[in-house]
């Protein structure tokens, strides 16, 4: 009789933990916002890229104000999450992307937070905000103005997303200003390389 009040209480403590670790948040400890690499050297596989669109602009004119380095996507390399990705739309255009979720994950947006394999991506670009500001930052600046469209804005702060799951080949990225930008599937190989900072 012990051993069993003992197995059960060893099965409820493994349950417990399972069900806890289950609930933890996905955070990026290497991914830091505004904050740019400067490269000083780059290698003759490297090229310079001029990005004129607004879409990770995070208040700081991010990722427009220097023309950036762009570092190739070889064989081997492994894409991370929070990596800024370079590819060509599918208008042969040129642009620039972070990736939020990764092969065989699965990715649902509610009320303009992501969540990965139904936990919630907890870094600053896991969920939507304007020019770097959080909903509740952005409300309270804006109400001081008195001069935007309150009720659509509070739509694309709640914005929200079906979940689907990536096949083994694909990736999700979304822009770091979701009101300028886009999100959607992308396949490794339409990846052409990553953003690696701003030429020196």
């Amino acid at each position: 009789m012990k051993h069993i009040g003992l197995s059960f209480g060893v099965l409820l403590i493994l349950v417990g933990c399972s069900f806890k670790t289950s609930l933890e948040p996905i955070t990026d400890q290497y991914t830091t916002p505004n904050n740019i690499a400067t490269i000083e050297t780059i290698s003759p596989e490297m090229f310079i890229y001029q990005h004129h669109y607004d879409n990770m602009d995070r208040g700081n004119h991010d990722y427009i104000e220097k023309p950036l380095v762009i570092e190739p996507l070889v064989d081997g390399y492994k894409i991370s999450r929070g990596d800024v990705i370079f590819f060509h739309t599918t208008n042969e255009e040129k642009d620039i992307s972070r990736i939020v979720a990764l092969p065989g994950e699965e990715i649902k947006i509610i009320e303009g937070q992501v969540y990965i394999n139904d936990k919630k991506l907890d870094t600053f670009y896991g969920f939507a905000h304007r020019l770097g500001l959080e909903k509740d930052r952005y409300f309270e600046m804006m109400d001081d103005r008195n001069q935007y469209n309150n009720n659509g804005m509070r739509e694309y702060f709640d914005t929200n997303m079906d979940q689907i799951k990536l096949a083994s080949d694909e990736y999700y990225f979304i822009d770091d200003d979701w009101m300028r930008g886009k999100m959607g599937v992308i396949k490794e190989q339409d990846i052409a390389g990553f953003v690696l900072g701003y030429i020196e």
